[in-house]
């Protein structure tokens, strides 16, 4: 059995750990039925006393390693950039939006501030980066900024993280369980409710002239981006300004706000900012992380003209390439 051994700072009394956790915890852990301490090493402790173990003293191992998401990784400039346009929900369910990111700032709408405030990006990269190393992040103000709530709401957005502590709160890397190891038998998983809700939702109304625009009555059209030909069905009416961050007079540009980009690859491409178009309609790339299908295609498309570029969508286009692009 492998191990990581890390001592805290400071002991913990067993006082200090509620008799509740201690009397409640499984049979096979290193606690009495009363409470009381066995006499022994290396006794599994149950996840229900981890969790609440480490959000009450986890502050007291600082050096303890912990499994990161993926998303955690990035830097703060790149996790905002996928936010865009995006309400997010504070702890106290006041809802943000993030309008532009131009570092060091991101702007954030707010009911308060709709036109949005600038907050220095630092901040959330300062939170990520004690995320990163303690896997935990006390959310106050004298920890994380001023505008700590906002920051709180951003580290929220990351897969396996979650609020831990209340009183001031705490985000945490969720600890691994059982639940996160596969089985060798699972029993089989049925649904029991209505496989179809009624919802209502908001459409688009411009969607289909947008589409009648770009591609009329054909049935075979070119993708602005890599320019290979596709029956329509495989070609979206693609915002080249986030949608989402448009005015209405935006909006209904239909001439120049949109163009076609194709379902295998340059869509998402060029909605995640892997992909750009310069101020002289040649299509940039950033660097990826690692080589292989995706590193091939960022370099096939590199240095290529965009065929939707022109004089009057070259700010929707600079918009893009200042905001989303990842560089």
């Amino acid at each position: 059995m492998r191990t990581v051994y890390r001592e805290a700072s400071q002991v913990v009394p067993l006082q200090d750990i509620p008799e509740a956790w201690r009397a409640s915890h499984s049979s096979d852990g290193p606690f009495k039925h009363d409470g009381g301490v066995k006499q022994g090493y290396l006794f599994r402790v149950d996840d229900t006393f981890f969790e609440r173990f480490m959000g009450r003293f986890g502050d007291l191992f600082p050096g303890a390693p912990v499994v990161l998401p993926a998303e955690v990784k990035d830097s703060a400039t790149d996790l905002l950039r996928r936010l865009l346009g995006h309400d997010i929900s504070t702890l106290h369910g006041r809802r943000n939006r993030i309008i532009d990111v131009q570092p060091p700032y991101v702007l954030v709408a707010t009911e308060r501030s709709p036109n949005g405030q600038q907050i220095p990006i630092a901040d959330v990269e300062a939170a990520l980066a004690t995320l990163r190393t303690a896997g935990r992040v006390q959310i106050h103000p004298t920890e994380v900024g001023y505008r700590s709530a906002f920051i709180g709401a951003v580290l929220l957005t990351l897969p396996g993280v979650e609020l831990v502590g209340e009183t001031p709160p705490v985000i945490a890397v969720r600890s691994l369980t059982a639940a996160d190891t596969p089985a060798k038998s699972q029993e089989t998983h049925t649904y029991e409710g209505d496989l179809s809700r009624p919802v209502t939702a908001a459409q688009r109304g411009e969607q289909s002239a947008l589409r009648q625009l770009l591609f009329g009555s054909t049935t075979i059209a070119t993708c602005a981006l890599c320019g290979d030909a596709y029956p329509v069905r495989f070609l979206v009416a693609a915002h080249i300004k986030m949608r989402s961050l448009c005015s209405d007079e935006e909006r209904r540009d239909l001439a120049n706000i949109a163009m076609p980009a194709c379902q295998f690859g340059c869509d998402a491409l060029y909605e995640a900012g892997y992909i750009s178009v310069g101020h002289d309609g040649i299509i940039v790339s950033s660097a990826p992380d690692t080589d292989g299908v995706l590193a091939d295609r960022l370099e096939s498309l590199a240095g290529r003209p965009c065929l939707s570029f022109s004089e009057d969508n070259r700010r929707y286009f600079a918009w893009h390439f200042s905001t989303r692009f990842r560089g």
